[in-house]
């Protein structure tokens, strides 16, 4: 068996290049034992590569920092060997890290990365002096084309890997050998068992030192060709993406055209997928018969798949997309330009491309969310999120504002309908925030407004990472969170489909009302679903709901959209109806109660405003519980949810009507 390959290095020096270089498509990703930071391990041979999260130094604070910490101190000896990634373009301030790793004498190979660059830059560097200087084998990589790639894996697997020469002693001097390992591994254990700020004296002493140090130990190693500025284009081009108002113009131009084309681009392939599974679910029941067997696989299985598959497409784009920016450098500066409006609600920079992606789908969003670095952050945005409105609450925010809202413009070109649901969106980004801002001032033990990245040299992306990411997330979403959302879509197939009554009382039932032009309306009715409609309906009422409305509320836990399909069986419409026959249903539907329209303004606001807050996807619920780890607190989010939609529901309908 070989051995296990720690990739480690600062973040954005391109250790995922190597690692799909090494790994190609034999790889994995899933969470660290306990915590929602990501971790990627891959096979390369025998060898197992292990790509650890990106880390500035020793005495980094970031949970996925601590992750790769945690890993180098329990490094083992007999099995475990070291890849550092070098910024080849920025050696003095990569080495600082190197040089720490060095100290704690750990078996290595340095690669440096951008070899394309270096040339391009007129860079050089006197690798075989280096080499000779921290005496372990050291490769320079273009990561974006392979080169150097055959030289490590003849070091990997003639295990090569050698113990570079201690770089210092800072306070530790006088302290040789094992000695002072053990004593500086030991300080770094301390640093994080005792949660020392980062200005501790110890860890800024020993990073200053390194880097006044590693300046003069890097005179005779590089040297540049010309006295241009190295980052000339990075910094040309800053001077416009960062300007606070060219810069914020470009950003959501950018956004924009980045959501545009994630609803544009995705709509064909899934109404492709939702045709091919509406299909197949047809050509299975008839395959088959009719009968329960039939409609499980039609109505349950298939239709379950589908509604897993059917995400794939928004979620490969948007990563592809986040991919890209990420790539380029350009989503640095996007967390950078949105820092500021953030703070105020606990957030950082980070989470703005998580909460812009839940307008496309909370799916893909949570799982953006991954790349927050902050834990306590990245945990605060994964239970707002959902809040921000999605594609599936389109349909029901249409369908409820063509109800209450006429077709009339004012001055001559504002829609009413259309204010109406840009006031949806607003009520959703809104509430998102303030229970971002809610979250943050209950937790004292929040993430600080303190908020520190460097921001990377602009760069083409590498169109191979970004696919192979892209490829790993969705696996992800289908292998994991999709076995939760194919079982909860049978589990609800099941009370829709069977009753507690006879199929001679049904159809007793259906026979006395010959109106009727689908037997689907009173199955519906009487099935177990309908028996929880009415089971529910005392406690819906006073939201001005009856038992209709409320088998349309338990369907639409699958998935928000389902609200429209149900209601159209619920009436007797068909599945396929139209939007336009479904509302003059609608506006026809008496509460002989109040002798009122059923569904009158005081409902549909109220409507609105349950769907605008509910936490109405499993889909969502399953992939918060995959990337948390566990159902506690998925629960606690649904419940949250659920009462505030029920509560603000409850509010609107008592005050309006």
């Amino acid at each position: 068996m070989g051995n296990k390959i720690l990739l480690l290095g600062n973040p954005n020096v391109g250790k995922s290049s190597l690692f799909n270089l090494l790994t190609g498509t034999r790889q994995k990703t899933g969470n660290y034992d306990g915590v929602t930071v990501e971790k990627k391990e891959g096979r390369f041979e025998t060898h197992r590569i292990i790509d650890l999260p990106g880390l500035s130094s020793v005495w980094s604070e970031g949970l996925d920092e601590r992750v790769s910490i945690q890993r180098v101190l329990n490094f083992d000896e007999a099995s475990d060997r070291i890849i550092f990634v070098a910024d080849g373009t920025n050696l003095q301030h990569t080495l600082v890290l190197f040089s720490q790793l060095a100290d704690l004498q750990l078996p290595m190979v340095m690669a440096i990365n951008f070899k394309d660059e270096l040339l391009s830059k007129g860079i050089s560097i006197d690798i075989q002096q280096l080499q000779n200087k921290i005496a372990c084998p050291v490769v320079l990589l273009n990561g974006r084309t392979g080169e150097g790639l055959d030289q490590l894996k003849h070091i990997i697997r003639n295990n090569e890997f050698a113990t570079p020469n201690a770089f210092i002693r800072t306070k530790y001097e006088a302290v040789q050998g094992d000695v002072f390992v053990n004593e500086y591994a030991g300080n770094i254990q301390k640093y994080y068992d005792s949660d020392i700020a980062l200005a501790d004296p110890i860890a800024l002493e020993d990073i200053e030192t390194r880097d006044r140090q590693l300046k003069n130990f890097l005179t005779e190693i590089v040297s540049k060709d010309n006295n241009e500025p190295a980052n000339l284009l990075t910094d040309r081009l800053d001077k416009v993406l960062l300007h606070p108002i060219y810069g914020s113009i470009i950003f959501l131009a950018i956004l924009f055209l980045l959501f545009q084309a994630l609803f544009n681009l995705s709509a064909y392939p899934m109404d492709l997928i939702d045709a091919l599974f509406g299909n197949l679910s047809a050509w299975a029941n008839d395959a088959l018969g009719g009968g329960w067997l039939s409609s499980l696989l039609s109505d349950g299985v298939i239709a379950g798949i589908g509604g897993i598959v059917i995400f794939i497409p928004q979620i490969a784009i948007l990563f592809i997309l986040m991919g890209a920016l990420e790539s380029t450098g350009y989503m640095a500066r996007i967390a950078y330009l949105s820092d500021r409006w953030l703070k105020g609600f606990g957030l950082s920079g980070s989470s703005v491309i998580p909460l812009m992606s839940g307008i496309a789908c909370a799916i893909p969003a949570v799982m953006a969310a991954k790349r927050i670095r902050d834990e306590k952050e990245r945990f605060v945005a994964m239970l707002v999120v959902p809040f921000m409105t999605c594609n599936a609450r389109l349909p029901v925010y249409t369908i409820l504002i063509a109800m209450i809202f006429p077709e009339d413009h004012f001055f001559y070109i504002f829609n009413f309908k259309g204010l109406a649901l840009l006031a949806m969106y607003l009520i959703g980004t809104f509430t998102a925030l303030f229970a971002a801002w809610v979250m943050t001032k209950l937790n004292k033990s929040a993430a600080t407004n303190l908020w520190i990245m460097e921001l990377p040299r602009y760069r083409w992306p590498h169109w191979k990472n970004v696919f192979l990411d892209t490829l790993n997330k969705t696996k992800i979403f289908v292998f994991s969170a999709g076995k939760i959302i194919l079982i909860l879509s049978i589990i609800l197939w099941a009370l829709a489909s069977f009753s507690p009554q006879s199929e001679a009382f049904i159809e007793k039932q259906i026979a006395s009302q010959p109106e009727l032009a689908d037997a689907s309306s009173v199955r519906l009715e009487y099935s177990y679903a309908g028996y929880l409609g009415k089971f529910i309906e005392p406690a819906i009422a006073p939201l001005g709901y009856d038992w209709k409305i409320g088998i349309a509320l338990l369907s639409s836990f699958a998935a928000r959209e389902v609200f429209v399909g149900t209601i159209a069986i619920i009436y007797s419409l068909g599945e396929e109806a139209e939007e336009q026959t479904i509302i003059e249903k609608l506006r026809s539907e008496w509460n002989t109660e109040t002798n009122q329209p059923r569904y009158n303004l005081a409902t549909c606001i109220s409507l609105l405003l349950f769907y605008a807050f509910a936490m109405q996807c499993i889909s969502t619920l399953a992939i918060v519980r995959r990337e948390m780890g566990g159902w506690k607190w998925p629960m606690i989010q649904f419940v949250g949810m659920t009462a505030l939609a029920y509560i603000s529901a409850l509010v609107a309908y008592q005050l309006l009507s």
